[in-house]
């Protein structure tokens, strides 16, 4: 049996993930490809890719314990497919729900990345599988906020909590029942 925190981690990132889904489910097929220039170089399409790069590196690199989101698939497909998408969350939704059968929130890990042009190849860094999971979701979310700006400006409606850090949802909450 897994612990509840990694559960909890997990959780949160199989809600972002069904976040994509229902994102995919209510918008175009031009929607999910269309650039919004001069006020964005990417699409919506462009930004889903982006997010679920990062968990198909998590899930690739994971057995090794070295994490390399540098080396990204880029898979075009990604971004101009919305079947094909919902697919590969479908994927990464089940490989995350068999994380839960781990033990350890704090399985040792390393990640190496790209911080600065002047260091190319990356630096590596100390980890573990729960801040690696707080990390997916977290740039997740950075980037459904700039999904949502798109959407907005598309005149879609958006749901306000979409794009939102958790964090910020329960300070707000807060501060309206203490008003």
């Amino acid at each position: 049996m897994g612990d509840t925190h990694l559960n909890n981690l997990i959780d949160s990132n199989l809600h972002v993930l069904e976040t994509s889904v229902e994102l995919l489910a209510d918008i175009q097929a031009e929607q999910f490809v269309q650039v919004r220039r001069p006020y964005f170089e990417a699409s919506l399409g462009k930004h889903l890719r982006h997010i679920l790069d990062h968990y198909l590196c998590f899930r690739r690199d994971l057995e090794t314990g070295l994490i390399d989101y540098d080396q990204r698939q880029r898979d075009s497909q990604l971004e101009t497919d919305k079947d094909y998408a919902l697919a590969i969350i479908k994927q990464l939704h089940y490989f995350l729900d068999s994380l839960k059968s781990q033990v350890n929130v704090n399985q040792p890990l390393k990640v190496i990345m790209c911080n600065d042009v002047a260091t190319p190849d990356g630096e590596i860094t100390e980890s573990s599988l729960g801040r690696e999971l707080q990390f997916l979701q977290g740039h997740s979310v950075h980037h459904y906020a700039l999904m949502a700006v798109i959407l907005k400006i598309s005149g879609q409606s958006v749901s306000e909590d979409f794009g939102v850090a958790p964090s910020t949802i329960v300070h707000e909450k807060t501060v309206k029942q203490s008003a």
